[in-house]
């Protein structure tokens, strides 16, 4: 009796193992088949298309109103399937290694991406914009800068802020497949890429459209500089570099005599007679503004003759019209009045001899001044007065002295950048406290002698039609020669209007033999275009 028990015991705990292990076994199968077309559903998927990579997507440079000004561009793409109506219609308008290199790859039974001039409409072959990064009628080239083969930034803001641009996604072509990998036809590609990308990336303080008055103005200076800051803020609205390159195309400017790619706005030279204002400030803060001096054309300085530009003399002038006429003896021997040390302390409140960030990873060259003990010779400060001898300065530096002019008396750093975006969020860049070098009185006084510089003096021609203005000429001696003639280089540093004024503008020319308008003229014409702007 207890073995019939125990064997029924037996029979039914092995009927229920059994029923536990089918089901298991069960379940592992249907598992594996699950991975199992699970992966080739992937590997289905993954062979359902075939991508064609175009370009690395980058973020976006823009002017202060949100304009941009890389991936402002947009260039017609042809994806060409290999199809015989595709090949035929693509081998008509393309030529040159650009036809082989297409046709070869066609060949292969795969599609082809290729640049056109215009859209086609064409079965197989479906075209369509996609951003262009940087081109050849970019504005602001020098500061905006170049990318590297790696699609780094390179140089100017490219590189300053190549953490926030630089991305990894692409803008992509995708096909759709059959199962053996051959393009489908009838169904027409994809362009795939993140629009959200190209909304991030730098805010400069730049205007574009006085960006390309500003352009349009330096094309009469071979190589040269032009810089147009808001007065108030020193925020820079234009900065042209001359001669410019081509981003699309490098190699030419790489060996090039004139450096295309050196940012002449930020290098720096000799100054000449625009450095006067900062003497004739130092003068009139020191107590020395009514100072007289009679002009005969030349003034005995140690050892030697030391002449004024004007043979014959200016006769009596005083600051203004020493000022106005540009007289070099009234200021070798205001200068020597007012000493080498008090106008060496407003170069260097000017940051004449530093170097001036002008956003994170860019700054101006720094410039040079005369030591004090150099200046001790006469000779010496006689050449410092008239922004000769060891002096050299930027034009973006040179705002300093013309923005604090133009104010009252102070100034702040000139600055390119005035934020970021990234994700939809803006960041508002930090910029420099005011500096203030001069008097409210005093910087009203020069401001009206430099309108006495073009209403009765040597910058004539810097007068505009349309709006006042206020500003100084310069011829500097580089001490450089060439066919036995010295190079001289011209500046002209004003603002407008005269009596408030709202725009500060630098004019640099490094070679005026290389140039078809005067730096006074180009200044007038920008004043005039910027004007012409206002609502």
């Amino acid at each position: 009796m207890e073995d019939h028990a125990f064997n029924k015991l037996f029979s039914v705990r092995s009927t229920v193992c059994f029923f536990l292990l089918t089901v298991l076994f069960f379940f592992s199968i249907l598992r594996v088949a699950g991975i199992a077309i699970s992966d080739y559903g992937a590997v289905q998927k993954q062979q359902s298309s075939y991508r064609l990579t175009v370009t690395r997507l980058r973020g976006t440079v823009y002017d202060r109103n949100g304009v941009p000004l890389t991936n402002s561009g947009r260039k017609v793409l042809a994806a060409v399937s290999p199809t015989p109506r595709a090949v035929t219609a693509i081998s008509s308008v393309l030529s040159g290694e650009e036809k082989e290199r297409v046709l070869e790859s066609l060949q292969n039974g795969k599609p082809v991406l290729c640049t056109l001039s215009e859209w086609i409409d064409c079965e197989g072959i479906v075209c369509f914009l996609v951003p262009e990064h940087q081109n050849a009628g970019m504005a602001a080239l020098h500061l905006i800068g170049t990318l590297d083969e790696s699609g780094h930034g390179a140089s100017g803001l490219e590189k300053a802020y190549d953490d926030l641009l630089y991305t990894e996604d692409t803008v992509s072509v995708v096909y759709t497949t059959d199962g053996k990998g051959g393009i489908l036809t009838g169904i027409e590609p994809e362009v795939e890429y993140d629009n959200a990308i190209l909304r991030s990336g730098v805010v400069t303080t730049l205007d574009s459209e006085i960006q390309r008055i500003a352009e349009k103005a330096a094309e009469a200076i071979e190589v040269g500089a032009v810089l147009v800051a808001d007065a108030k803020t020193s925020e820079i609205l234009a900065m042209v570099s001359r001669p410019v390159f081509d981003p699309d195309d490098l190699s030419p400017s790489l060996d090039h005599p004139d450096s295309p790619f050196l940012n002449r706005a930020i290098a720096a030279y000799q100054a000449g007679s625009v450095f006067k204002p900062l003497v004739a400030a130092a003068g009139i803060e020191s107590g020395y503004g009514d100072f007289t001096y009679l002009c005969t054309g030349s003034c005995r300085i140690v050892d030697r003759d030391f002449r004024c530009h004007k043979r014959d003399g200016h006769g009596a002038v005083d600051l203004e019209s020493g000022l106005a006429n540009s007289c070099n003896t009234f200021f070798y021997n205001f200068a020597s009045l007012v000493g080498a040390k008090k106008i060496l302390s407003a170069a260097s409140a000017l940051t004449f001899s530093q170097s001036v960030p002008l956003c994170r990873g860019i700054g101006t060259a720094a410039g040079s001044l005369p030591t004090e003990e150099t200046l001790a010779n006469a000779a010496q400060l006689a050449n410092f007065s008239i922004g000769q001898g060891e002096l050299s300065v930027s034009p973006a530096a040179m705002l300093n002295l013309y923005a604090a002019i133009g104010s009252d008396g102070g100034y702040y750093l000139p600055s390119v950048v005035k934020g970021t975006k990234e994700n939809g969020v803006f960041t508002k860049a930090e910029h420099s406290k005011k500096t203030r070098v001069m008097s409210e009185a005093t910087a009203r006084t020069l401001r009206q002698y430099l309108q006495s510089v073009i209403t009765e003096g040597t910058g004539a021609s810097a007068q505009p039609k349309t709006v006042t203005a206020a500003g100084k000429t310069a011829t500097a001696q580089t001490g450089r020669y060439q066919g036995g003639v010295e190079i001289c280089a011209g500046w002209f540093c004003g603002f407008f209007p005269a009596e408030e004024p709202a725009y500060t503008v630098i004019v640099f020319s490094e070679n005026t033999a290389r140039q078809t308008k005067t730096c006074a003229e180009i200044f007038a014409q920008i004043a005039d275009r910027v004007t012409a702007l206002s609502p």
